[in-house]
């Protein structure tokens, strides 16, 4: 009897043991990680996934590397600050300090099927978005009439708005609605369309590399503007730089860097985290850090799903050596 009990006990102990280490896998991200790509001290700019590719900004200019770190393409007529694209339609749009917004179009050689600038203004314009719905293209500009990334607490900021413009030719562009105008820095923003519904997501903050806040903006198909919706996902508690939205089985997936973990330090004290939402973006899980190979000094640009896992793009010391990276999970 005594014999029995102690096999029990012994089961128990293994199970147990085993238990433990199922949880602690998960909660440490149960995932290998490694660095597949690293350009030591590029200083690039804004960068994205382009299929096998990577579109980035160096020196003011739009370049594309391939995943090795190899530069493939570089155009050096096509003044880019800012980037964004939408490679299923071979889409890319960008923004200059020039004060100038542009559509490119390329092939699958990546050579230029289509390059127009479509809007000259007054007033800087950032961090463009685009996306194709049926047969009309979207594109979110944010402009920036006054101070350009207030980096005072005393100084009073410019006024951001983010606006909405749709075309159905890719060269001429009308207003459809304007998202957000704050005293704020708006910035950081993404865009997707999903269930007759356009998502824009966008930091907000009040001084550059400080606490932020991370927002949705939902709009209806038929944009009015009375039926769009703003909707807090993270708090104002650090220095949020929000990446990519992901859409799951359940809800969807937000990516970003922050500096939870060391705290004041910004862009030098962050690292990439995830939150996850349902489908009426009412939160599950928040501030889910990625255990990655770079413990911290991460400016997180782009995720990418993979047959084996996830890439995740991003600068790696981006004040001072500016690494552009690649890890794979």
């Amino acid at each position: 009897m005594r014999i029995k009990k102690l096999i029990l006990l012994l089961i128990l102990t293994i199970v147990l043991f085993l238990l433990c280490i199922v949880f602690l896998h998960l909660r440490a991200g149960n995932k290998e990680s490694h660095i597949i790509t690293d350009v030591p001290n590029l200083h690039n700019g804004d960068a994205k996934f382009y299929d096998d590719y990577i579109l980035t900004t160096l020196s003011g200019n739009l370049v594309i590397y391939d995943q090795k770190g190899n530069k493939v393409k570089s155009f050096s007529d096509i003044r880019a600050n800012w980037i964004y694209c939408q490679p299923e339609n071979h889409l890319i749009v960008y923004a200059n300090t020039n004060k100038q917004v542009g559509v490119l179009l390329l092939d699958d050689n990546l050579d230029i099927l289509f390059n127009k600038i479509v809007m000259e203004t007054p007033n800087l314009q950032i961090d463009p978005t685009i996306v194709k719905v049926d047969e009309t293209y979207y594109m979110t500009v944010t402009e920036i009439d006054g101070t350009v990334n207030n980096a005072d607490p005393n100084a009073e900021n410019g006024t951001y708005t983010l606006h909405l413009y749709k075309s159905d030719n890719l060269t001429d562009w009308e207003l459809a609605q304007d998202i957000i105008t704050a005293q704020n820095n708006i910035e950081d923003v993404d865009l997707f369309y999903d269930n007759d519904r356009f998502y824009v997501t966008f930091e907000k903050e009040t001084v550059d590399k400080g606490d932020s806040s991370i927002h949705v903006a939902i709009l209806d198909r038929s944009l009015n503007s009375s039926l769009t919706t703003i909707y807090q996902l993270l708090d104002a508690n650090c220095d949020h730089e929000p990446a990519t939205i992901v859409k799951r089985r359940s809800g969807y997936r937000l990516y970003y860097s922050c500096d939870k973990n060391y705290h004041g330090e910004s862009y030098a004290g962050a690292q990439i985290f995830y939150a996850d939402y349902d489908k009426n973006w009412n939160p599950i899980r928040i501030d889910q850090e990625v255990h990655t190979q770079t413990t911290k000094g991460i400016l997180l640009y782009d995720v990418e799903k993979t047959k084996k896992g996830e890439l995740y793009l991003y600068s790696q010391n981006y004040s001072t050596d500016c690494n552009m990276i690649i890890e794979e999970q």
